[in-house]
């Protein structure tokens, strides 16, 4: 685990200098926006999949999966926000601390599971009801 956090964090770090950002922007940048805007982008191509195919459940579902990404990113910006991007990953980063020790895991761990796994879940199940909508 602590092999592929260390190549992630090389890799964010080579981004964030392609975008003459520190390695601490680069992960605020993209961990806690970007990551977040993706799944609402793709919340709001469900909703427009589930637009065309007329579906009123479906677009029932969509606004409300839509509502809860917003909601969530807001929620994030809202723990994290007023702050200079250093202060940002310093709490976030104290935060993730925190589950790790609640979780019994290290720091990397959580880290991994949250902003690798979870993300790529979250972008599959998207991705499956998209699909399943264009049906």
């Amino acid at each position: 685990m602590e092999t592929i956090f260390t190549t992630l964090c090389l890799l964010l770090n080579r981004i964030g200098r392609l975008l003459h950002w520190d390695y601490q922007t680069a992960s605020v940048n993209i961990c806690i926006h970007l990551w977040p805007w993706l799944c609402i982008a793709m919340s709001v191509v469900m909703l427009v999949c589930a637009i065309v195919n007329g579906c009123g459940l479906w677009i029932v579902a969509c606004i409300i999966y839509a509502l809860l990404c917003a909601s969530a990113y807001y929620a994030a910006v809202r723990h994290y926000y007023p702050n200079t991007v250093s202060r940002i990953f310093e709490f976030c980063h104290a935060d993730l601390q925190v589950l790790a020790k609640q979780w019994h895991t290290t720091y990397a761990v959580v880290n991994l599971l949250i902003y690798v796994v979870l993300f790529v879940m979250i972008m599959t199940f998207d991705s499956a009801l998209i699909l399943l909508m264009l049906r």
